[in-house]
């Protein structure tokens, strides 16, 4: 019996993909599936046992922060938020681009627009013709099912959250800051080929993690084993347990998510607060070093 663990448009990445999973033990194979929405290169394994295990690789390997926690009840009253408008903004752009990648033609041509930078042109190239879109659009892209599923459900929950308790206005400010930062710093190191909503993701959980820790009167809180899973998959990722994926978005996303919640500024706590500011700036600055020191070896 086959056990689907992702799917793919681009045969490259996904044969790659595959090569990565079988270095680490994961008997993976592929499919190539014509469908009316095109060419899917489909991952499987035959042993239920490796079944799900892969299926994890595959979704961090894809930029994904980990699986979604288990539903308990801090989860629940998070879900019960209805959803943002700013929040469905996100989604329904991500997924209407995701749409394209059915049609190879048209998806390349929205990648030519949706890049930070068209790859092989000079540094920033199209920034300085004033195509300032580019600084946000590469969190709308995303290369699988899997890969924009648990994004967006990631990004249903968190940014309904925010949204909810910081207003529309607040959270647009949240998701530029986060968004352009990660984004430029993972450009700088590694080029213009990536995309995904797991840098704003990892900023969301960042936010919630440290306004709920230094704020009592915060709504919400993020649970501790939640934090332990979102540094844990962070750490295997950096240290290329998992595969090579966008590291330094993740890092940027989350320490500026982390800086954001410390605000407003409370008394008390200080020097846990500097702990965490020296935290934010490791997970920023420190993971850029680190990757820049992996390049180059």
């Amino acid at each position: 019996m086959e056990y689907i663990v992702g799917e793919l448009f681009d045969q490259r990445q996904a044969l790659k993909l595959v090569g990565e999973a079988k270095e680490r033990g994961f008997q993976v194979e592929i499919n190539e599936v014509r469908t009316e929405r095109g060419v899917i290169y489909r991952l499987y394994v035959n042993d239920p046992a490796q079944a799900e295990p892969a299926a994890d690789f595959f979704r961090v390997r894809m930029g994904l922060p980990g699986p979604p926690p288990e539903v308990d009840p801090e989860w629940e009253k998070m879900r019960s938020i209805p959803m943002g408008q700013l929040t469905t903004v996100l989604l329904g752009i991500s997924g209407a681009v995701f749409v394209t990648s059915f049609t190879p033609e048209y998806f390349q041509k929205v990648l030519a627009l949706f890049f930070i930078n068209t790859p092989g042109e000079p540094f920033l190239s199209d920034i300085k013709a004033f195509e300032f879109w580019r600084l946000l659009t590469p969190i709308f892209l995303h290369f699988g099912f899997l890969h924009i599923f648990f994004n967006g459900m990631w990004i249903k929950d968190l940014g309904s959250l925010f949204e909810n308790q910081k207003g529309s206005k607040h959270f647009l400010l949240f998701v530029l800051a986060v968004s352009i930062s990660s984004n430029l710093l993972q450009y700088f190191a590694f080029g213009p080929r990536f995309g995904g909503l797991s840098g704003l993701v990892y900023g969301l959980l960042g936010y919630l993690w440290i306004f709920g820790r230094f704020h009592e009167d915060a709504e919400f809180r993020l649970p501790k084993r939640d934090v332990y899973l979102m540094i844990g998959w962070y750490f295997l990722c950096l240290f290329g347990a998992i595969g090579n994926i966008a590291n330094i978005a993740h890092g940027v996303g989350l320490a500026v998510g982390m800086i954001w919640g410390l605000f407003p500024w409370q008394r008390g706590e200080l020097k846990q607060k500097l702990l965490m500011v020296f935290l934010a700036l490791f997970f920023s600055v420190g993971t850029y070093l680190i990757e820049i020191i992996k390049k180059s070896l």
